[in-house]
């Protein structure tokens, strides 16, 4: 499956945006963040595959799609994919004398901040609008990103508590992702027995805390690992399935396609 070609859009804050006290300057979307320092702050979306977050003075952290990391866009960040699997990112750059007040207030947290938002159809519907107005700007269009914009903070706020609040909850599903990322797990209900917890509690946990649900998250890790095997092994695609877990090649490879667009085999070839 060709990944989508990257796009950049820069935008001159008109005397109006600025006085408005926060103003989109740019937006992008593709495989890698710059990490060249820029004036105002920067909001990444991770919407496909995992990437490591690189910030000077702190430990590369990983984050997967469904993150969302928040930084001053003034320091050295980068966020550079990870993996076999193609990565998709949206970054809106966004400055304003509100944003400044708003930072030197301690609203957006000790910077970067990642903060674990999951699918949430209104956090992606509003980048959607932001990226139409990048693409079809219109006379208004700076004042219209800015309330996109500044709604899209609000829901990512709500977000972040809401995963922080979560008590045993959040530290259960914590523990969960970490099960999931077993291979030979025998089953999604055997995570909630390890949990000490009933299935239908932990399913309804998940998705609520990642956006996902279990088994949908235990399929992207095992394509994860199936894509690092085919490139960097020589293990056949049997044993890659027996790896990780699969009933059957026929399986694995009929998920692989779909994940992929490609067989196993194909996918391999195409790195050589």
């Amino acid at each position: 499956m060709a990944e989508p070609a990257p796009h950049h859009w820069k935008f001159m804050p008109s005397a109006q945006d600025e006085a408005w006290g926060w103003y989109v300057t740019a937006i992008a979307a593709g495989q890698e963040s710059g990490s060249a320092p820029d004036a105002g702050w920067r909001l990444h979306f991770l919407v496909r595959g995992a990437a490591a977050l690189s910030a000077r003075g702190r430990r590369r952290q990983g984050v997967e799609a469904g993150d969302v990391v928040l930084l001053d866009a003034r320091t050295r960040c980068a966020l550079v994919a990870e993996g076999a699997r193609p990565c998709r990112i949206h970054t809106v750059t966004f400055a304003g004398d509100t944003v400044e007040r708003w930072a030197a207030g301690g609203v957006f947290g000790k910077l970067p901040r990642v903060i674990r938002a999951g699918f949430d159809e209104n956090l992606l519907g509003l980048l959607v609008k932001l990226v139409e107005q990048a693409q079809h700007p219109s006379p208004e269009a700076g004042r219209l990103m800015a309330g996109f914009l500044g709604h899209l903070m609000a829901r990512l706020e709500v977000a972040a508590r809401r995963g922080s609040g979560a008590g045993r909850q959040g530290l259960l599903v914590q523990e969960a992702r970490r099960l999931l990322s077993d291979p030979q797990l025998p089953d999604l209900e055997a995570v909630a027995q390890e949990l000490g917890v009933s299935y239908s509690w932990f399913r309804r946990a998940f998705r609520a805390q990642t956006g996902v649900a279990p088994q949908r998250f235990r399929l992207l890790q095992r394509m994860d690992q199936a894509c690092q095997l085919l490139s960097d092994s020589t293990l056949s695609v049997g044993a890659i399935s027996g790896r990780l877990g699969f009933s059957s090649q026929a399986y694995f490879a009929r998920m692989f396609r779909k994940e992929t667009g490609l067989s196993p085999t194909v996918w391999r070839h195409k790195l050589l």
